[in-house]
């Protein structure tokens, strides 16, 4: 009976000791009010070397801040995965974002056309047009000031004669002489055609006669015929009023052509030949001076513009880009998929688990006994597992509390060597005698 309540005194006494660990890793060792020196440091004696327990950190773990906000639509990694430098955590819905680079895009190409329009002025085509127009009108207003030539004058009165004789030959008819061709035509082209319907018909009978010579003579001499009384139709047949009148408007016009031409030009025409110069002239030096320096000094600026603002645009998707600072394992990742997260918003942990720290809390009347660079012994809690490591810093200014005050010392575990230590494990730590 003894024998039992002893062993349940050993286990509710371990399950303390483990409850007293948990409660160390989370809140650190907390000060007992009233309690001896060595107990409240868990130093067996001022002659023995000083010793704490204490939780193992990351030695520097590195948050991992959205630069942009946005909602959460991948999770590409989960916490304890192993990332490296740079690699992407999660992703941003970018929509907006891409719709951005594409108006940028576009404002640039659009800025570059311009410019170049600018740099290239006008099209060679285009400024021979316009120099073209300046000289037509001032050979045409030179030419008012100067009047007719006899040459023109010719030309307007042979133009004119010949539209008052077809007039009139439309409005007489056509004379004997050209009635009596044309009906001698006909008649020679009927006697063709009856000779050669004569010829046909002898040899009608034949299987093939479609094709012999004859068949073809006949339908040669059936073509002309028509032909000619088709002509001879037309000339006697009476004009019709609509071509009348066509022929009649056309000789008026020559004449009035003529009649103006014989005239000379008026001041109103000489007035209106030069504003027609001073027209085309504007239109050249417009087209001379598209691309004047001011412009292309103002096209070269909006390229610019253009050009910082899809660079703005590409840096903002760029930001929405969340990425592993360092190589290392993801500790803590602080949001879900769907989540619509802010600017600056921490979203992941991510440190080098193969550099670990413990963090202590030393009494200021031990903290003499400590010095940076002091080697100390780590033991793995429950176990008999060692490591050496390093005092790296401690704290100038203490925490107060009840009768006494604490201050904060850090303790670099190695690199290499320290296998079977974990972020979060439980482990006491005791200072050698060369650090009191």
């Amino acid at each position: 009976m003894l024998r039992t309540i002893s062993r349940i005194i050993v286990v509710l006494s371990l399950a303390a000791l483990v409850a007293a660990g948990v409660a160390l890793y989370r809140n650190g060792l907390p000060e007992l009010a009233g309690a001896p020196a060595d107990i409240q440091t868990g130093q067996a004696s001022t002659t023995e070397p000083l010793a704490f327990f204490g939780a193992l950190q990351v030695a520097e773990p590195r948050q991992v801040v959205a630069a942009a906000g946005g909602q959460v639509t991948s999770l590409l990694v989960e916490e304890g995965d192993s990332v490296t430098a740079g690699q992407e955590l999660l992703r941003l819905d970018t929509t907006n974002l891409d719709t951005g680079i594409e108006k940028a895009e576009i404002g640039l190409d659009l800025a570059k056309i311009a410019l170049a329009q600018l740099g290239e002025g006008s099209k060679e085509s285009e400024l021979a047009t316009a120099k073209a127009n300046v000289d037509v009108a001032k050979i045409n207003l030179e030419k008012l000031k100067e009047g007719p030539t006899k040459s023109e004058i010719t030309a307007a009165q042979n133009s004119t004669n010949a539209a008052w004789a077809r007039y009139n030959e439309l409005k007489a008819g056509p004379s004997q002489a050209r009635i009596d061709q044309l009906r001698a035509n006909m008649d020679k082209a009927q006697i063709a055609l009856t000779e050669a319907q004569r010829n046909y018909d002898e040899i009608a009978w034949r299987p093939d006669i479609g094709k012999t010579p004859q068949s073809a003579a006949l339908q040669r001499a059936t073509i002309d015929f028509t032909a000619v009384k088709a002509a001879f139709d037309e000339a006697t047949a009476p004009a019709k009023q609509s071509d009348l009148l066509t022929a009649l408007t056309a000789a008026q016009r020559a004449q009035i052509s003529q009649d103006d031409l014989l005239e000379g030009a008026t001041d109103a025409d000489i007035a209106l030949a030069e504003a027609r110069v001073l027209s085309a002239q504007a239109a050249l030096d417009r087209l001379e001076e598209l691309a004047g320096a001011s412009d292309l000094a103002a096209g070269e600026l909006r390229v610019r513009q253009a050009e910082i603002g899809l660079e703005e645009a590409k840096a903002a998707k760029a930001r929405a880009k969340v990425t592993a600072p360092i190589a290392g394992v993801v500790t803590s990742l602080n949001v879900s998929l769907g989540q619509m997260i802010g600017a600056g918003s921490s979203v992941a942990v991510v440190g080098d688990v193969a550099a670990l720290k413990l963090v202590v809390n030393v009494p200021q009347d031990d903290i003499d006994r400590v010095s940076v660079g002091a080697s100390v012994t780590v033991t793995r809690y429950g176990t008999d597992k060692t490591v050496d490591a390093t005092v790296k810093r401690i704290a100038p200014v203490g925490t107060p509390g009840a009768g006494t005050a604490t201050f904060p010392v850090t303790i670099m575990l190695p690199t290499e060597g320290a296998d079977g230590f974990s972020p979060g494990m439980l482990v006491s730590v005791s200072f050698d005698e060369a650090s009191e």
